[in-house]
């Protein structure tokens, strides 16, 4: 049972900061180098400088962009930039988002949970972790005494109850609202009136969690929370790091969107499109889509496809696009009998398994595969990058759905790397926790 609670949140001062969105980012992990300097550049006060810092000339031990972020993060609390509730509060966050032509709103709550270990409780991860990640997290948390943003988590609410409670404490104007960079709008109400907080809390004691991003924030609050019992004596007093801040929202939600994250592919050894062909074609039905075509027409084919496991594949050569369509059930078998025997049923488990290590001789461990692999959301992106020559193929799949999530997390297996993209990314910055 998830155990959630109201916190005193650290908020941007409204009366200070009158554009929100130049103070707020994405996650870090989908923040380019490029980006990170524009929001740099932005506002003095941006959340950039805190939650994804950059090294600069000279740095050592004591003096780095961790150590950086803890001054600015006392500062900016100091000078009220930062400025803390006055008493706890759970948080209703609703991202309103185009898709296509239709106006979707995804809406969630912000909270505190109580940390427990992925292999026991009721917190369930869906995607593997690797250590560079997790040793950055770690040092900013330790430096900062912070979450800086949020993880993401869904819970089953097939009646609709908790959606329905939302729904009734945002008839108010929310406290923050602003439209982000991506054109997605933001909005935020305070909810402190305690006998609200106390039926949400109720009605999330029988909800399992699963993590949908943030499995490396995730898996960092974890550790630090080990660190923080030894430093207390190993106490069994209800510590601040024994939570950590997260947005949970509804898996009947209308708005919860997944997008596929796509796979770029280089460092092929002796490529040549004519003897790869022949090699998929043991395993695929291929069908050469055309020369030149645009790549969402490709994508429509792919999407509206009957086959329970197809892609779209793009060589630069010839600017051509191939559906490769599995017709062979004997070769997944085989490959996941004794591994990850799960990814079977899955597109990116069938793409990495039977594709991208069995056909193109790739089998990378998870430290080496971004010698390899890219993943990337938008087609267009995919497409000039093969065109100009920094990558051999591009791999377009289908979006993984929600009940594939679910019953993949359940059993305490995870999925191969970004098989969901959750659209849109939470924002940061939007509200801070405080772990002293």
């Amino acid at each position: 049972m998830a155990i959630i609670k109201p916190f005193r949140g650290l908020r941007y001062n409204q009366g200070v900061i009158t554009d929100m969105a130049s103070v707020m980012t994405p996650p870090y992990d989908v923040i380019s180098p490029q980006e990170r300097e524009r929001y740099y550049q932005i506002h003095p006060n941006n959340i950039i400088r805190l939650d994804f810092g950059k090294d600069l000339p000279g740095d050592s031990e004591k003096a780095n962009k961790y150590t950086r972020a803890a001054e600015f993060f006392r500062a900016w609390r100091k000078e009220g930039i930062l400025r803390q509730e006055d008493s706890p509060a759970i948080y209703i966050y609703d991202q309103e988002f185009l898709s296509g032509n239709i106006w979707l709103t995804r809406r969630g709550f912000i909270a505190l949970v109580r940390l427990e270990p992925f292999d026991k409780g009721s917190i369930y991860p869906h995607e593997q972790t690797l250590p560079g990640p997790k040793a950055d997290r770690l040092k900013l948390t330790q430096s900062c005494r912070a979450n800086l943003s949020s993880i993401f988590a869904l819970f089953p609410d097939e009646t609709n109850e908790i959606d329905a409670d939302l729904l009734a404490m945002t008839s108010t104007k929310p406290e923050v609202d602003f439209v982000g960079d991506t054109g997605v709008k933001n909005k935020l109400w305070v909810i402190k009136e305690k006998q609200a907080i106390d039926r949400l809390v109720g009605r999330m004691k029988e909800k399992p969690l699963f993590i949908a991003d943030g499995h490396h924030r995730y898996e960092t609050a974890m550790v630090y929370k080990e660190q923080m019992q030894k430093e207390h004596g190993g106490s069994q007093a209800d510590l601040p790091s024994d939570y950590v801040m997260m947005v949970c929202v509804s898996m009947s939600n209308k708005g919860l969107k997944i997008l596929p994250a796509h796979r770029l592919v280089r460092n092929i050894k002796d490529f040549h499109l004519d003897r790869i062909l022949p090699v998929l074609h043991e395993s695929f039905q291929i069908e050469l889509l055309g020369k030149g075509c645009a790549v969402k027409d490709c994508m429509a084919r792919l999407n509206n496809a009957p086959e329970t496991h197809a892609f779209i594949m793009y060589a630069g050569q010839e600017d051509a696009y191939y559906k490769l369509s599995l017709n062979n059930e004997k070769i997944i078998d085989t490959i996941f009998a004794n591994d990850h025997p799960e990814w079977r049923h899955l597109d990116a488990g069938i793409l990495h398994g039977v594709i991208i290590s069995k056909v193109l001789g790739i089998a990378a461990d998870d430290v080496t595969i971004k010698e390899y692999v890219k993943y990337v959301k938008e087609e267009t992106e995919a497409v000039s990058l093969v065109r100009s020559g920094q990558y051999q193929l591009a791999f377009f799949l289908k979006p993984t759905r929600i009940e594939q999530v679910k019953e993949i997390a359940s059993t305490r297996k995870v999925m191969p790397p970004k098989s969901t993209y959750f659209y849109p990314k939470l924002i940061t910055g939007i509200v801070i926790n405080s772990l002293t």
